[in-house]
């Protein structure tokens, strides 16, 4: 799930922002949900108090009570969120050199009237692959079709006849094996117990005393089996000798690596 949140004092020009949105992403196939806000007001400070993950804010350079560059400059400054990307919209593309001296890692800075349909597709598609969201899943069940991004996809279990794919707070099933599934998916995508696959890429600490993996969005499950342990032992060491390789800190990574896997 992608959240664009869409900053524009003008309704137009709003409008317009949330319809290119829904064209690109209708064609994604993703999910997501665009909020939209035409001022930086007390709507928009309540929504900074309890972001959505995989947030895209687009913003108007120039707002009633403010600018772009302040909701920014609070995004990055005070909410500390260095991740979301951050789109620069305006009438006015003589400031671009501007908004480029705040050092606020804005992405772009697109002119209303410069083929914004073209500009802002392109930006989108960025935007995606910067939250990992344009490799995806993508099955049918029940004359349903789904697309989930990979990313998202904590583990993978067979569940009787069916394979239930499970996110934080969503679960989705699928008429699949889990052979099949593990053919297609990344190599992170590691068999920890039997029937069932989980994404180590999410992984933030596995208790082997009770066979339990906590998940880096607050999911914690018993999808684990000592049978395994070797396997995903293994992985760790892999990236290990990668770090090692390519002469990073290693000494860091190794000590996490055994905290958490040991």
């Amino acid at each position: 799930m992608i959240n664009f949140i869409v900053v524009d004092d003008n309704n137009i020009h709003r409008k317009k922002v949330n319809n290119i949105i829904i064209s690109i992403m209708m064609n994604n196939k993703i999910g997501f949900e665009v909020e939209e806000f035409s001022d930086f007001d007390a709507n928009l400070l309540d929504y900074f108090k309890n972001p959505k993950p995989n947030s895209v804010y687009i913003l108007d350079l120039e707002l009633p009570s403010g600018d772009g560059i302040d909701i920014a400059r609070k995004i990055r400054n005070e909410y500390n969120d260095w991740l979301s990307p951050i789109i620069i919209i305006t009438a006015h593309t003589s400031l671009y050199y501007q908004v480029y001296k705040q050092r606020l890692q804005i992405l772009d800075f697109i002119g209303k009237s410069d083929n914004i349909e073209k500009n802002l597709s392109e930006n989108i598609a960025i935007c995606l692959r910067m939250l990992n969201m344009d490799s995806v899943y993508k099955f049918t069940y029940k004359n349903t079709d789904y697309t989930i991004p990979i990313n998202n996809i904590d583990y993978i279990q067979r569940d009787d006849r069916r394979i239930k794919v499970v996110c934080k707070s969503d679960i989705y099933y699928t008429i699949d094996t889990i052979n099949s599934i593990k053919d297609k998916f990344p190599k992170y995508f590691i068999i920890s117990l039997k029937g069932t696959l989980i994404n180590m890429n999410n992984v933030v600490k596995i208790d082997w005393n009770i066979n339990k993996v906590y998940f880096k969005d607050g999911l914690a499950e018993f999808v684990v089996s000592k049978s395994h342990k070797k396997e995903i032992d293994n992985y760790g060491k892999i990236w290990l000798y990668i770090i090692v390789f390519f002469n990073f800190d290693f000494v860091i990574f190794y000590v996490w690596w055994i905290f958490y896997y040991k």
